[in-house]
């Protein structure tokens, strides 16, 4: 595998400056980091989690106008400073277990001003803030958004393969995850629901209930911090009338998504052309159930951005959730300067579906039948 160390340190040492060009116009002394998705993003691609089910990761990163520390506890400074953020230029701090808490010993480090990226007495809160400066990604970001998309759909094609009826969602929850894991990815998101828990529910977490003939596959997949959120749909049998409306129906309104995006475009104007499509498809509440998506990458999804006037970049990536009662698109798409990629289907084998929109023709996932 190529050694992309000094890739990662250049990409690194571009985030710290966006940073601090960041604290000059907002006369801020320091910045405190301390969830998972901006260590990640700061350090070119750093995993500072230990608990799995937190967004805040066992180091604190202190960016001043002219230093940077990563201060953490001694089970983790030397590890992390090691293997997550190696010749960034980090003073490591360390403290014992019974030394305080980390993030009060971070801000006696940062100055006056200062922020953080959660909430923290002595700071202002500026996650938001950072979530805009990820945008637009680097070329090595690019690169590993491309990578984790077609490799999630190829994980996805390959389980595919191995489920069968009478299976538990339990039971496929617990392969779906360790094949996640033995492909080098964390999840962040899980959910595999079956027959009439996909039109009950819209987050159908896995249960004891066995699989009968209708499967809803989803996950949020991570790795250097970056998503890939995919969700597909196998049927056993040919699909009923119902499925394959709500399905037609779903996949019409994400192609007309994919083939309304260019930079520039406001993300409002993506949620009223939504509402209109579902309509179109006699669906007109179904927008309401729920969000609808928007830019990704360090972060999950960030859905409230289809509220705001902010606008499509390029080098951006998207996860769009389209749902009607019944099933849910969801793809990872890029936007290039060549126009928009569907990096977690350009080069799939899973069976795909022609779509013609009123700019023309374009292909989304089917349903996979078995």
């Amino acid at each position: 595998m190529e050694d992309l160390s000094e890739r990662i340190r250049i990409d690194a040492a571009v985030k710290r400056k966006k940073v601090r060009e960041y604290l000059q116009q907002n006369n801020l002394d320091g910045l405190l980091i301390s969830t998972r998705e901006h260590f990640a993003w700061v350090t070119g691609g750093g995993d500072s989690h230990v608990v799995f089910n937190s967004n805040v990761g066992f180091a604190t990163l202190v960016i001043t106008r002219d230093k940077a520390y990563l201060v953490a506890q001694s089970m983790d400074a030397q590890r992390l400073l090691a293997e997550q953020a190696d010749g960034q230029g980090y003073e490591l701090v360390v403290m014992r277990w019974y030394d305080g808490d980390v993030r009060q010993k971070a801000l006696e480090l940062a100055g006056k001003q200062v922020a953080s990226d959660m909430d923290f007495p002595g700071t202002v809160n500026v996650y938001n803030d950072l979530v805009d400066l990820h945008y637009p990604l680097s070329e090595l970001e690019m690169e590993r958004t491309r990578w984790l998309a077609a490799e999630t759909d190829r994980l996805y094609t390959r389980f595919a393969e191995t489920v069968k009826p009478g299976q538990t969602e339990q039971e496929i929850a617990a392969r779906f995850h360790a094949a996640h894991l033995a492909a080098g990815m964390q999840v962040d998101v899980l959910i595999v629901g079956s027959d009439e828990r996909c039109f009950q529910y819209r987050h159908p977490i896995p249960t004891a209930k066995k699989l009968e003939r209708y499967l809803m596959l989803h996950t949020a997949a991570r790795r250097w911090g970056l998503h890939c959120n995919l969700t597909r749909f196998i049927h056993f049998g040919e699909p009923g009338a119902q499925i394959r409306k709500v399905y037609d129906a779903a996949a019409a309104v994400e192609a007309r998504v994919f083939q309304m995006l260019e930079p520039g475009l406001p993300f409002a104007d993506i949620l009223k052309a939504q509402k209109e499509w579902y309509a179109e498809q006699e669906y007109p509440e179904e927008w309401r159930n729920h969000f609808q998506g928007g830019p990704t990458g360090y972060v999950i999804v960030d859905a409230g951005r289809c509220l705001t006037d902010k606008v499509v970049q390029v080098n951006q990536p998207y996860e769009w959730f389209i749902t009607v009662t019944g099933t849910k698109m969801g793809e990872l798409s890029l936007m290039t300067n060549a126009g928009l990629e569907i990096a977690s289907f350009a080069s799939s084998t899973w069976p795909g579906m022609e779509i013609t929109t009123e700019k023309g023709s374009i292909i989304v996932p089917d349903l996979l039948v078995r």
